[in-house]
């Protein structure tokens, strides 16, 4: 047993979501898992796709959340490959946030924006949502089964943007005010769409050990100097 010879995280391609603001989101007929990529988004895809065969060849196992704009990031990168579902790599679940604005919230839920602003957005649970340690349970868990079932192997994983940022607090020992600091920056401090991090597995000290090699490298930029 022991860590992935190299475990590779994309964020998916640009979705439709992508596009707009968080109270724009709430407003879509579509719930969060059904958002679909863009034009630009598939070609996103395609070029991190041929970058993935370029320099890995093949994979030992693919993964992707449940999600349609992970599974189509998936299966236009990496055509040929066997998909994994994985329900654990999901993005944050957001509750009541993802179905109404901010002026629905009040109106419905009185009080409840005034809770998530006094916990903070690390701890605020949203009524039939995730809080983020909710989210770092199901990364704990993947971890182990990487560790468990796929030992110096070559491993794919089509992440989200929040679930990659509590990948790193959990993986390379962030702290809370860390990765909340991150998130309120531009984008949310979270890489760009299609965007690869490479870690590798190593002993640190006579331990296994998950080390970051490489972050955010964006095959895809050339698309914006056409």
């Amino acid at each position: 047993m022991g860590w992935p010879r190299k475990l590779v995280l994309v964020r998916h391609a640009q979705s439709t979501g992508n596009l707009l603001t968080v109270e724009q989101r709430a407003d879509l007929p579509e719930p969060a898992h059904e958002y679909e990529l863009t034009e630009l988004g598939c070609q996103q895809a395609e070029i991190t796709g041929l970058y993935l065969k370029k320099r890995f060849c093949e994979f030992d196992a693919c993964f992707s959340s449940h999600y349609l704009r992970a599974r189509q990031t998936l299966a236009i990168a990496m055509p040929n490959a066997k998909a994994i579902e994985d329900s654990r790599l999901a993005e944050a679940q957001r509750g009541i946030w993802h179905r109404m604005n901010k002026e629905k919230v009040c109106q419905l839920y009185p009080g409840e924006v005034e809770r998530r602003e006094q916990e903070d957005l690390y701890q605020y649970r949203p009524i039939g949502g995730e809080n983020w340690p909710d989210i770092e349970m199901r990364i704990h868990s993947f971890r182990q089964s990487l560790f468990l079932e796929h030992d110096d192997e070559k491993v794919l994983a089509i992440v989200h943007g929040n679930w990659f940022n509590l990948f790193q607090k959990v993986n390379d020992g962030l702290t809370a005010e860390e990765v909340l600091h991150r998130y309120k920056l531009d984008n949310h401090g979270v890489v760009d769409n299609a965007s690869v991090t490479i870690y590798r597995g190593k002993s640190v000290n006579g331990k296994p050990r998950l080390v970051l090699e490489e972050e955010n490298i964006v095959p895809w930029r050339v698309l914006e100097e056409i």
